[in-house]
């Protein structure tokens, strides 16, 4: 493997790469897309050439050569659509993009604010079916948390109302995110740790992490970067590169099966990996002890992020 990445390293040379912090690797100008296409061309082991199997072995990873030949991000379009084995390059890929944003931390007083639209179904009443075609309840949360994290805000019949954080985990407060270890391991065992009363093992770190990205709108690029490393270390993850969300805008799906008959996703912008929103869909029939059922492929709630950013005083938008 590691003189497979030496010979790509070789191929991709020539190629420019894309300035600091534009989303675009080698493979967006003509020399990059030559040599790439030249490395999945390869055949012949001779000197300058890949082995046939290192090449399956880069078309099966789409764009992981162009993070390393580039140093940067990977082109989009040279990574296949579909769902993919490995989360593993995946998450690396999205850990990779995240790491070069630009990012100005919020000062104490200042508030960071989030726009999110919910889709919940709710639990089922006794006797009652629910199915793909059960209405969802729509809302619209506006939120402002105070990056020092002692107030936040909510919009209520269309006024701010202001109050105590109250504090938990994970932490909304821009001083204790900032100080969550970057190590993708110690990471995924402060997540482990802190994940309350989750009887699935892989599930509980699963949903610190979602409630990471879910809770602030914004992290430190390292942070973010350290958080999908992480996600990609628990077992069960599966990815999907060529989902969509609710309003038909293509996403990357990182999926957890959850007591065996829900499948949550945490959905990323398929071009700059930032977070999207979530999706929990009911992936096998299930009645509770109550009486009321879920249907196969019914969606039990979905989160879209319509917008976020840092502002000087709540009640005002980026």
């Amino acid at each position: 493997m590691n003189d497979d990445i030496q010979e790509i390293r070789r191929l991709l040379a020539p190629a420019n790469p894309s300035p600091r912090g534009v989303l675009a690797g080698a493979g967006e100008d003509a020399i990059g897309r030559t040599a790439f296409n030249h490395i999945t061309r390869a055949k012949s082991v001779r000197r300058g050439f890949l082995s046939r199997r290192a090449t399956v072995r880069l078309v099966t990873i789409g764009g992981l050569a162009l993070v390393l030949a580039a140093g940067t991000t990977v082109a989009q379009d040279l990574v296949p659509a579909g769902p993919v084995a490995n989360a593993q390059v995946v998450l690396t890929q999205a850990a990779n993009v995240a790491q070069q944003r630009t990012f100005t931390a919020p000062r104490p007083e200042q508030w960071v604010y989030t726009e999110t639209q919910y889709k919940r179904l709710g639990n089922p009443g006794k006797g009652e079916v629910l199915t793909a075609e059960s209405p969802l309840r729509t809302e619209l949360d506006r939120l402002w948390i105070r990056a020092d994290g002692k107030r936040l805000a909510t919009l209520v019949d269309g006024k701010v109302q202001v109050s105590p954080t109250g504090g938990g985990v994970p932490p909304v407060d821009y001083a204790s995110v900032a100080a969550l270890p970057r190590d993708p391991d110690k990471l995924l065992a402060w997540a482990r740790e802190n994940g309350g009363p989750i009887a699935e093992p892989d599930v509980r770190p699963y949903k610190v992490l979602f409630g990471l990205m879910l809770s602030n709108g914004v992290l430190p690029p390292d942070l973010e970067a350290a958080t999908y490393r992480a996600l990609a270390l628990i077992p069960g993850i599966e990815v999907d590169q060529a989902a969509v969300d609710d309003t038909d805008r293509p996403v990357v799906s990182i999926s957890i099966t959850v007591e065996g008959y829900l499948k949550e996703e945490i959905l990323l912008d398929r071009t700059t990996y930032a977070y999207r929103g979530h999706r929990t869909t009911v992936i096998k029939d299930h009645t509770f002890p109550e009486g009321g059922t879920y249907k196969a492929g019914t969606v039990e709630s979905y989160s879209v992020r319509l917008a976020t950013g840092i502002v000087d005083h709540s009640g005002q938008r980026p």
